[in-house]
């Protein structure tokens, strides 16, 4: 079958995990089961049937509202559905087209996928549910014991000597991942808190640092964060100049505040696509500046 196929069937399978990420949107910030009950009207509480539910079509067909009560769709079930689709196919070009690594593009597709969750519900409710975390955390060890049992390179174990001991401790690189990265937002956060007294970090933010640093090379994931600050800050910034008759008017405590989710999001897509080549190009730039 030519590319473009498997490309096609990529962006619907895409859209149709973005339906399944707006129940997880919609439900998860309240604790409700992801499964039980079926997919009904938030409004009339009426069950949809599957032509309500096909996968950007029917959002179109209904013209944004119920089809039982009439009560507005709101457009972000179409743009969740939709970019799950896109990013789906551009990571599938980009891992199995250019890179040849069907295992990445699953383990990076399926990691996606939760983070566009971890997307919309940060920005809306201020909170990472653990499930997507624990998610992301599972999917990267089986990744990586699948990687190590094929025997990929890129998957090897790390071994970490112990001290005065003369042994080594094989260890999953996830793993690695998992504690360098989760650990590093922990103390940020414990350091945080002692100097500026009150929590500087959430323990979501932790955890989805931990599942990024499972999920991607530590190099990748690393430079992610790199990239979170930097779109935090611009945002910030940028939010800071347009709204300051606003901000003089709001409590002193307001100021400042933005979730930090969307840009760990934001990051981990900027460098599943371009990170190797950022860190080649600064690579270069320390050759040539003699550093």
């Amino acid at each position: 079958m030519p590319f473009w196929f498997w490309a096609l069937v990529v962006f619907v399978y895409g859209t149709v995990v973005g339906s399944f990420l707006n129940v997880c949107i919609c439900r998860m910030p309240k604790d409700e089961s992801i499964i039980k009950p079926p997919s009904h009207c938030p409004k009339c509480g009426t069950q949809l049937r599957v032509l309500d539910l096909v996968p950007l079509i029917s959002f179109l067909a209904l013209g944004r509202k119920c089809r039982y009560c009439g009560e507005p769709i709101g457009w972000r079930y179409f743009l969740v559905e939709l970019a799950t689709g896109v990013l789906s196919v551009a990571l599938f070009w980009k891992y199995v087209g250019i890179e040849g690594s069907l295992p990445d593009f699953l383990a990076f597709a399926l990691f996606s996928a939760a983070l566009i969750a971890v997307f919309f519900i940060d920005l809306e409710h201020w909170i990472i549910p653990d499930q997507l975390s624990v998610f992301g955390i599972v999917l990267g060890v089986l990744r990586d014991v699948y990687g190590a049992a094929v025997g990929d390179p890129a998957h090897s174990l790390y071994r970490i000597p112990i001290p005065m001991t003369g042994f080594e401790l094989p260890m999953l690189r996830s793993i690695v991942g998992l504690i360098v990265c989760g650990g590093l937002f922990y103390l940020i956060a414990v350091l945080g808190e002692a100097a500026f007294k009150k929590e500087a970090m959430g323990g979501g933010d932790i955890k989805l640092a931990a599942a990024v640093g499972t999920v991607l090379p530590l190099p990748l994931a690393l430079l992610s964060f790199f990239v979170a600050v930097f779109v935090g800050s611009v945002i910030g910034i940028g939010g800071k100049i347009a709204d300051r008759k606003k901000r003089k008017e709001q409590d002193e405590e307001y100021l400042g505040y933005l979730p930090f989710g969307p840009m760990m999001v934001i990051g981990v897509i900027v460098v599943l696509f371009i990170g190797q080549t950022m860190i080649n190009a600064y690579l270069k730039y320390l050759r040539i500046g003699g550093l």
